[in-house]
């Protein structure tokens, strides 16, 4: 009995995705928050010469992902504050997106409906409620960003990169 519920209950949370013609476990769980910025000076510039706060996210798979219903946040409350529309992120490539408090995506530029504290938050991946990565900061220093090591750890890194491979302090 107890095999036959657990089936069922698998069963039943799989149809959303499905639906939604996304499985986060093959292909949505390879986007990762890779480094971000929370104090942005003038270290990333949008098109318009401003320099909101950006998040870089990395594509870890061998394989393009659509970001379609990929949503981010900053963990306050609401985890589905932008879902991503059909975005495709190369495989190992990046995107990077801003969160400068307004929706807007025109060419070559997302814009995310939140900002980052620079006294510190979250950043949260999720598709369809389930949390697929999620990093939690304390203050920040102007242009000074955070980046994800190979060992998963966060590091401070003062010569950012975004869209580009991380470069870490003291090392």
């Amino acid at each position: 009995m107890k095999k036959i519920l657990i089936f069922f209950l698998l069963f039943i949370l799989s149809i959303p995705c499905a639906q939604a013609g996304q499985t986060p476990s093959s292909n949505l769980a390879a986007i990762r928050i890779n480094e971000f910025m929370a104090s942005n000076g003038d270290s990333l510039e949008t098109i318009d010469g401003e320099s909101p706060d950006w998040i870089e996210l990395f594509n870890t798979a061998d394989q393009d992902v659509n970001l379609k219903g990929l949503c981010i946040s900053d963990g306050k409350k609401v985890l589905d504050k932008f879902v991503f529309p059909e975005v495709i992120i190369p495989a190992k490539g990046y995107l990077v997106v801003f969160a400068s408090g307004l929706t807007l995506e025109r060419e070559n530029e997302i814009h995310l409906p939140f900002k980052l504290s620079a006294d510190g938050e979250r950043v949260v991946l999720s598709f369809e409620g389930v949390i697929l990565d999620i990093v939690s900061f304390d203050a920040q220093e102007k242009d000074v960003s955070m980046v994800r090591h190979d060992d998963r750890s966060w590091r401070f890194s003062h010569s950012p990169t975004p869209g580009a491979a991380n470069e870490f302090d003291n090392e």
